[in-house]
């Protein structure tokens, strides 16, 4: 019995010391005894890749042009001198087409239009392109040196953010995109191809040209509310509008080169639209799947002036653009623009032109465009 109570008066004594003990641990020392665990980093941006530019270069010494186009990177750009030291340019940056002018002064050049700003100038074949561009209202420096290769059309290109090499038939180099836009690669192209015009002298067997117009329409909301949409290549000398009459039928306007034309498009029935304009009748039909253009088109001088059209059109991707490729005919349609080229011999610029009419009647009807 004695024993029993010692152990208990023991117990009881010793209660207070391991009380004591345990309430002095401090949780901020039990926190230092855990394992620490590394901040995670957080990656910066990625920087965007270098892009490349694979350029194929066409020359028309006779014609006075040059072009330009990478059609994986949707970079081209057209030159043509429309009088001494006077350069129309038409530049197109994936879905963004920009007109503008190149007049040479001396040994400078200067390119304005379309939000673009470049002056290059220099001697010997070594040039230096300044100047800004602007984009989605946002101003970009472009500052360039162009020094001369092996003649007076090749170059090396290089500068902030742009590196090329050219030279008669291609444009080939990178581009940073973060400090060098399609927009601002077009425009510096644009320059170098005015030399190349300019520098360009035809052969005596080149005096015999081909036949084939380049054709380059911008398609856009008609200014002024007078026209709905048109469409326009000042190089080729088209000149398309449409005004709404009623829904789905359009007064058309058709002007080649000097020649005016007025008359209608209609598109009633779902999957056909139909032109009419003097002794053009022209229609645009689909057939399981497939567009097929046929009938005549008015061109005076030719047989009984009119010349007879049968077309095969591929739609492309739903959305309004299609292709097509014909003997004589090939043209690539989107929302933006038509662009390819046409062998005269076989089909006159007026086919051109009524075709345009057709195109944009489907695209008002089906997906009509918002004024941008």
């Amino acid at each position: 019995m004695i024993k029993f109570l010692s152990a208990v008066l023991l117990t009881v004594s010793a209660s207070p010391v391991f009380s004591f003990d345990l309430q002095s641990v401090d949780v901020s020392a039990l926190k230092a005894l855990e394992p620490a665990v590394p901040a995670l980093a957080v990656p910066a941006g990625d920087k965007a890749a270098s892009q490349f530019v694979w350029m194929t270069v066409r020359n028309n010494p006779v014609g006075k042009e040059a072009e330009a186009n990478d059609w994986g990177a949707r970079i081209e750009a057209r030159v043509r001198e429309t009088f001494k030291d006077s350069y129309s340019v038409n530049l197109r940056a994936d879905m963004d087409t920009s007109w503008g002018n190149i007049r040479k002064t001396g040994s400078y050049y200067n390119l304005s239009g379309g939000g673009i700003f470049l002056n290059m100038s220099g001697s010997n074949g070594s040039y230096f392109v300044n100047g800004t561009i602007t984009e989605n209202g946002k101003m970009t420096s472009v500052s360039v040196n162009v020094s001369k290769r092996f003649d007076e059309t090749s170059f090396n290109v290089f500068g902030s953010g742009l590196n090329l090499y050219t030279d008669r038939n291609s444009i080939n180099g990178n581009y940073d995109p973060d400090r060098f836009s399609k927009k601002a690669v077009a425009a510096v192209t644009s320059l170098l191809l005015a030399v190349q015009v300019e520098k360009g002298q035809a052969k005596p067997e080149e005096k015999a040209l081909r036949n084939t117009e380049r054709i380059w329409m911008s398609i856009r909301p008609g200014w002024g509310g007078w026209n709905v949409v048109e469409a326009s290549d000042p190089f080729a000398r088209i000149e398309v509008g449409l005004r709404k009459v009623f829904d789905r039928e359009y007064d058309a306007e058709i002007e080649i080169d000097n020649n005016r034309q007025w008359g209608r498009v209609s598109g009633f029935f779902s999957r056909r639209y139909e032109l009419r304009a003097g002794r053009t009748d022209l229609r645009m039909e689909e057939w399981a799947g497939r567009w097929e253009i046929t009938g005549r088109v008015e061109k005076q001088g030719a047989e009984n002036n009119e010349t007879a059209v049968k077309l095969e059109m591929r739609d492309r991707f739903g959305d309004g653009s299609f292709s097509i490729w014909e003997d004589g005919i090939r043209l690539n349609i989107d929302r933006n623009g038509i662009s390819g080229d046409v062998d005269t011999k076989v089909y006159p610029k007026e086919v051109v032109g009524a075709i345009t009419a057709l195109v944009m009647t489907y695209q008002q009807i089906n997906q009509p465009q918002q004024p941008r």
